[in-house]
């Protein structure tokens, strides 16, 4: 293989893994979100069902390369990285409530 085609190729790689920092970025901050608001109420921020549906939905898709055990063991990573940032918006606001009163 050519290696101006092999640049060209790791550079799409690139450009694929900064919009998936991107992506998981703001998946976390809409985590965090839910984590604030179910602070509010005082709801636990951790879900076992909503985790499982998650896990359910990858179950269906059909990739060459990403298995569904794979996709799963990826997932949990990013749920549990989306776990931890909604544990710290319920925190945050829990923090806030302190504060104002």
């Amino acid at each position: 293989m050519d290696e101006t085609i092999i640049q060209s190729l790791r550079s799409q790689i690139d450009s694929i893994d900064k919009s998936l920092v991107e992506l998981l970025t703001k998946r976390m901050e809409l985590a965090y979100q839910i984590g604030r608001e179910k602070g509010k109420t005082g709801q636990p921020v951790t879900v076992p069902g909503r985790e499982e549906e998650i896990y359910h939905s990858l179950e269906g898709v059909q990739s060459r390369f990403l298995k569904p055990a794979d996709l799963k063991a990826l997932f949990t990573q990013i749920i549990a990285l989306g776990r931890k940032a909604g544990q710290e918006g319920a925190r945050d606001t829990n923090e806030n409530k302190e504060h104002s009163s």
